[in-house]
């Protein structure tokens, strides 16, 4: 009896070492298979409706050797392998002789993709890869999208235009090209236009065009990963740490308060940045605060006016951008641990595991067992 299955966006159809049950005829959608290796999706294949999976099965396999992932919204009908096994036993012996040499030969051959794919990194974004990634889909569009006359810094691209042009002039994947993409509209620096096609008013939406709202970002982001990746000495500026974003984060939102003087700096009473701290982020500012922005290339000056208050001055452009940086990173990081962006996925900042104990310098929860505070970086006793 056939079974008909539907799968979200980023839902496992199976994992490597599941039991194989039956034969899963992909119906629409699509699928990637790969596997997880050092926390990051090997991309082995990708495959869409009328493909088959589970076919191993029909020589003897009993689990499958890889895992399978929805990229989008996927229907699929599940066969019973004994249906299709009976069936063969009905062929004559020649064309019996003929399917079994297929699927050999078949399994010989995702052998050596599945060896290839492991021996290099084959991640969705690999790290020497991330700078030419993101610089494809900057000029791809600096080249082929409409600037918009009324709102400065827009610019809309035809999605096929834009996909033509990647493959033709920089040899890249529209999948690779749609996912990075991705990252940018899930921190809102682009969006996607849905529609159908002329050719097919009656079928699925498709992305039409993509409108982005500042490419200055992505020229950023590229140029910094590409000076950073093969600076020796500095790939730890290219390792995203969520309590240094969530500080950045907070010192661009105070600062937008405040007015930019002619050099693009903003000035901000310490003791008001401290009290703001300590009320929303839960964390008392120390030293080590701005020692750790600092190693990460990020600059502030404290200074003592001539009544004794300390101000804190920074440059907002240089922050917002980092800040953007920074995040882009730790997507990419997710990319490729998942093999997809998940838009859907709402921004927040990861749970610790705590036992109820608190830093006794900035109050900051103390993951379980920890020896230092995350937050501000205090020995913890034991």
């Amino acid at each position: 009896m056939s079974t008909a299955k539907t799968f979200k966006k980023g839902e496992y159809l199976f994992k490597d070492g599941d039991k194989i049950t039956g034969l899963l005829l992909i119906q629409s959608g699509g699928v990637t298979l790969g596997l997880t290796r050092n926390k990051k999706m090997v991309e082995i294949a990708q495959l869409g409706s009328s493909q088959v999976l589970g076919e191993q099965s029909l020589l003897g396999a009993t689990t499958f050797n890889v895992s399978a992932i929805a990229t989008v919204e996927t229907k699929v009908l599940e066969v019973p392998i004994d249906i299709f096994k009976q069936a063969i036993e009905g062929l004559p012996q020649p064309i019996k002789i003929f399917i079994k040499s297929l699927n050999e030969r078949l399994k010989n051959a995702n052998a050596d993709v599945r060896a290839g794919k492991l021996e290099k990194d084959s991640s969705p974004a690999p790290e020497e890869q991330i700078a030419r990634i993101f610089g494809t889909v900057f000029h791809c569009a600096r080249q082929k999208g409409v600037k918009d006359e009324k709102n400065q810094g827009r610019i809309t691209v035809d999605w096929l235009s834009m996909k033509q042009y990647a493959q033709r002039v920089f040899g890249d994947s529209p999948k690779r090209m749609e996912q990075a993409i991705c990252v940018l509209v899930k921190l809102k620096i682009a969006q996607f236009e849905m529609g159908r096609p002329p050719d097919d008013p009656e079928g699925a939406e498709q992305i039409m065009k993509v409108h982005f709202f500042d490419l200055a970002i992505v020229e950023s982001f590229f140029e910094f990963y590409q000076y950073h990746y093969f600076k020796n000495g500095k790939s730890e500026i290219l390792k995203p740490e969520e309590n240094v974003i969530l500080l950045l984060n907070h010192l661009v939102k105070l600062g937008e308060t405040v007015p930019i003087d002619r050099f693009g700096l903003v000035t901000l009473d310490y003791t008001k940045v401290s009290e703001y701290f300590k009320a929303e982020a839960r964390i008392t500012l120390l030293p080590d605060h701005f020692s750790r922005l600092e190693n990460k290339g990020i600059f502030a000056k404290r200074a003592t006016r001539a009544d004794g208050s300390v101000v804190l001055q920074y440059e907002l452009k240089e922050y917002k951008t980092t800040s953007y940086i920074w995040r882009m990173l730790r997507e990419i990081e997710k990319w490729n641990e998942r093999g997809f962006v998940d838009l859907t996925e709402e921004d927040s900042k990861p749970k610790k595991k705590t036992d109820g104990s608190s830093c006794p310098a900035c109050s900051a929860e103390l993951a379980t067992g920890s020896k230092f505070c995350s937050d501000c970086g205090l020995k913890i006793a034991a």
